[in-house]
């Protein structure tokens, strides 16, 4: 199906704290949209001065050396995992208004749930999701680059269970994702494409029909 953006509301000439943020969004029943077609979307959830300022410390810690390919088959981007702790030291400070939105997902999504009175079970997800201690900081090659189909909590995979409580793939619920980039247009192309059960079970259904 055709992807819906939700547009937060028109950006002051500051913007509010990302704790007003998060209420803001939350208002904008994203809960809904999960249930109903496993993602949501989000437009201008940083300003573009905050959004340049973010991408620009990124930028610096690239160019010192601290991402790094991870050498997996499939996957073409440059990393770095990023502790909240870190954001005390000035290298990493230029990334706090994008780690704040982030960690303050999880908390956003058990307020929208209340709001929209969500089913229990729905309800109960949500609040399993807790305020991740590392974010990703990712950056893909201009042209040619990606990363294959994959699940980023998938049962068959051998380090599935491996790792802390709490930083384990196994213990993922939602994954958030904020682009940095500037002027994005379709020509400029890159684009995440999102694979949902309900699509796999209706293209065999065709398949099964043609045949």
């Amino acid at each position: 199906g055709e992807a819906r953006v939700l547009r937060a509301p028109a950006h002051p000439a500051h913007m509010p704290s990302a704790a007003l943020l998060l209420a803001s969004l939350a208002a904008l029943s994203p809960t809904q949209r999960l249930a109903r077609d496993g993602f949501a979307v989000f437009d201008g959830v940083l300003s573009r001065e905050q959004t340049a300022a973010v991408r620009e410390t990124a930028e610096a810690l690239r160019s010192g050396g601290a991402m790094r390919n991870l050498g997996q088959d499939g996957r073409d981007d440059e990393v770095l995992t990023v502790d909240l702790g870190m954001l005390r030291d000035p290298s990493y400070s230029g990334l706090m208004d994008a780690a704040r939105v982030l960690a303050g997902m999880p908390g956003m999504l058990v307020e929208s749930g209340r709001r929209d009175e969500c089913a229990a079970e729905t309800a109960a997800q949500f609040a399993s999701a807790s305020t991740p201690r590392l974010l990703m900081l990712a950056r893909y090659p201009p042209s040619a680059g990606g990363y294959v189909p994959h699940l980023d909590n998938d049962a068959a995979d051998p380090d599935h269970q491996r790792g802390p409580v709490g930083l384990r793939a196994c213990d993922r619920v939602y994954t958030c994702i904020l682009y940095l980039q500037s002027g994005w247009s379709e020509a400029d192309d890159g684009r995440l494409r999102l694979h949902r059960p309900r699509d796999r079970a209706e293209r065999g259904e065709a398949a099964a029909a043609a045949a």
